[in-house]
């Protein structure tokens, strides 16, 4: 049984730091808001990975619902089924985030990186769109906008703990790693793996899409720890100069 805290998913200004007393990560630097602010905002779904405590009723209370609306959303007919490592719907709940567009710019990290370090989870796009507040709203991964089809890669190894539809995100993917991490992988035109499943780094695990709520064909790819969203670009290396991963601001948009 896995024994630390998911980061959580796909999703959300997705749950709030666990009410349970877990060691945490390692310091990582603040969120850096994104420059420009998306002008369209969208309501993404809120999100909870179960973790070691968890029951129906704590998760319901922490997000205010009733057990009853909690169990219908997601399909559970038995509370005592509740496993650690299932990605919880939460009913009536959202967090507002901006529609993907390749018309918001985006520049280059410049903070402070983390000792944590993935790879980049697609070999060529544009990064059209950054985590944190924007007019309001909170962006809590990154969009990386490329041609449908185009293959997306584990950013470091670890256990596929969920692969499937959820609502705003499409077609995802969530890989669990050591430290408390998780990765998310969204709209995707088609995952290539299962729940349940080991990949390594740079294992493809998916194909770039517009599934869920998109506007263009793009990866939404955020790192979580302790279910608290973290700017994926600190956790990513600088692209290669003559990479092909490129950034908005950079590519003049």
């Amino acid at each position: 049984m896995w024994s630390k805290n998911a980061c959580g998913i796909l999703l959300t200004a997705i749950a709030a730091a666990l009410s349970l007393s877990i060691a945490g990560c390692a310091s990582s630097p603040p969120p850096r808001p994104a420059s420009i602010p998306a002008p369209v905002v969208a309501r993404e779904p809120v999100i909870h990975t179960v973790v070691p405590g968890d029951t129906l009723f704590r998760i319901a209370h922490k997000y205010g619902v009733s057990v009853g609306q909690l169990m219908a959303t997601n399909g559970i007919s038995d509370p005592r089924g509740l496993r650690v490592g299932q990605v919880l719907t939460i009913p009536g709940v959202s967090a507002a985030a901006p529609v993907e567009s390749a018309s918001a710019g985006v520049h280059p990290y410049a903070g402070e990186r983390a000792d944590r370090q993935f790879q980049w989870p697609v070999t060529q796009g544009i990064v059209s769109a950054g985590f944190g507040m924007r007019n309001g709203a909170m962006h809590s991964g990154v969009d990386i906008s490329a041609p449908a089809g185009t293959p997306v890669y584990a950013a470091d190894s670890g256990e596929v703990i969920f692969s499937g539809q959820l609502s705003g995100y499409g077609n995802t993917v969530i890989i669990r790693h050591d430290d408390h991490y998780v990765t998310i992988y969204g709209h995707n035109e088609r995952n290539l793996v299962h729940e349940g499943d080991r990949v390594n780094r740079g294992q493809q695990v998916g194909e770039i899409g517009s599934s869920g709520r998109a506007a263009t064909t793009n990866l939404h790819f955020e790192v979580r720890c302790d279910n608290v969203a973290r700017d994926p670009l600190a956790y990513l290396p600088d692209p290669p100069p003559a990479g092909g991963v490129t950034f908005a601001a950079a590519a003049g948009s």
